[in-house]
């Protein structure tokens, strides 16, 4: 993947950065299913979800963003 879907410009792969409820930064995460929304839980990732790490490129001309969860990656 080098080429912009829009614009056919060049792309430079990333992340994006994930600061949940800490001060920590971490890599955003793909989850499967739906979000956990109970206030009694200290995730919005249910139990037994799987999860991949999010790889992102951006456009250098336009800025568009394309975000990938490959588990090869």
């Amino acid at each position: 993947m080098d080429k912009c879907i829009r614009c056919d410009g060049q792309l430079e792969k990333g992340f994006l950065i994930d600061k949940g409820d800490s001060d920590i930064t971490r890599q955003a995460k793909w989850a499967s299913g739906e979000p956990n929304t109970s206030l009694w839980k200290l995730s919005a990732v249910q139990s037994g979800s799987k999860t991949l790490p999010v790889i992102t490129y951006r456009c250098r001309s336009c800025g568009r963003l394309e975000s990938f969860a490959n588990p090869a990656a």
